[in-house]
């Protein structure tokens, strides 16, 4: 067989270029596209759309993400007109394997937010150690770059991936497991905030007492900004779970030049990931402020409202904490009044307008 620098698609199988298959260039063009548009959708919401808060730490590690899914698919779609290019396919491959790294440091980054709207009582470990889940997803990014370093350091133009390739397949596997790891126990932390407040605003009325506006309700849109933090992350963890067991096996087997099994797997899960973080832009979603809307003339009657629960807190409950220092009481009922109905919670930092 000659060498695969001189392959074309009439004197080769394309089965025995890198990649193992043509990469489809309709599959390229699709994912380049959708990681593009939201690169310049997310620098939008936060340069042009946004107020005083920009949410940068949501922002920029989701840009850089869409930068190397970008790249690598870009490359992918040179690919589908030269598989055997050796360069095309470790070029693509790292930025394919390390950018979800990012997404997940959105999530961790942007997490505290939600919560502390829907009650920090609700949650298992104090909001400000969520971020620290990004220091595990660290370490598992800098055992990916080791093991690409290694596994593409023998890379041939003539005969493609060399021996190191066995050797940096099982580092970058355990970088990949590392992350997924992160990412189920966010999801379990997560999850049992999701559950709790759900149970109590199904049982009191409200997730939770916000000392300065009252009870204020659960907007719709900010119901919809949850699901997309659960449903990316969720995307995020499969995905990894895909990469560990490929990258297990082998960049050279069966399982990792299967294009059905990446598009699906890892094209898919992270398109859908990547875009339901930038629909959900905290921007907004989660802008400034526990807001009322303009014009709204309840302003008054949320004054009135802490009134209701101020023998509760004032009687020695402690507001995020559920404990009392004068004994058990029943938590109090929101009013039957559907009071700030046009109110809607969107952060801790509050500015009210």
């Amino acid at each position: 067989m000659p060498s695969i620098a001189s392959c074309n698609f009439d004197t080769c199988p394309v089965a025995a270029s890198p990649y193992g298959y043509p990469p489809s260039s309709a599959a390229e063009a699709i994912f380049l596209i959708i990681h593009v548009g939201s690169l310049i959708a997310c620098l939008l919401y936060s340069f042009f759309l946004a107020g005083t808060n920009r949410w940068l730490e949501f922002s920029i590690p989701i840009s850089i993400a869409c930068f190397f899914e970008s790249v690598g698919y870009g490359v992918r779609l040179a690919s589908s007109f030269d598989p055997w290019n050796v360069a095309l396919y470790a070029t693509s491959t790292a930025f394919i394997i390390v950018a979800p790294a990012f997404v997940s440091a959105a999530i961790y980054f942007t997490v505290p937010e939600a919560i502390n709207i829907l009650g920090v009582e609700h949650s298992l470990i104090n909001i400000t150690h969520y971020p620290l889940f990004i220091w595990i997803d660290v370490v598992g990014f800098v055992l990916q770059l080791v093991g690409i370093i290694i596994s593409f350091s023998d890379l041939s133009a003539d005969k493609g991936l060399g021996e190191h390739a066995h050797v940096g397949s099982p580092i970058i596997a355990a970088g990949t497991a590392i992350q997924a790891i992160s990412l189920v126990l966010f999801l379990f932390l997560f999850s049992i905030v999701l559950l709790r407040a759900a149970v109590a605003n199904s049982q009191f009325g409200y997730t939770t007492f916000h000392p300065v506006h009252g009870f204020v309700p659960i907007a719709h849109r900010f119901k919809f900004f949850l699901a997309m933090l659960l449903i990316s992350a969720m995307c995020l963890f499969a995905r990894a779970l895909y990469q560990t067991i490929v990258l297990g096996d082998g960049l050279g087997s069966w399982t990792a030049k299967n294009q059905a099994l990446f598009a699906g797997l890892d094209s898919l899960l992270v398109g859908e990931a990547v875009v339901g973080l930038v629909v959900a832009h905290p921007v907004r979603f989660l802008r400034s402020g526990l807001e009322k809307r303009r014009g709204s003339g309840n302003t008054s009657m949320m004054v009135e409202e802490p009134r209701v629960v101020s023998e509760y807190y004032l009687g020695g409950h402690q507001l995020g904490t559920g404990t009392s220092q004068h004994g058990n009481r029943d938590r109090p009922q929101r009013p039957n009044r559907r009071i700030g109905d046009d109110l809607t919670p969107l952060s801790s930092r509050t500015n009210f307008v």
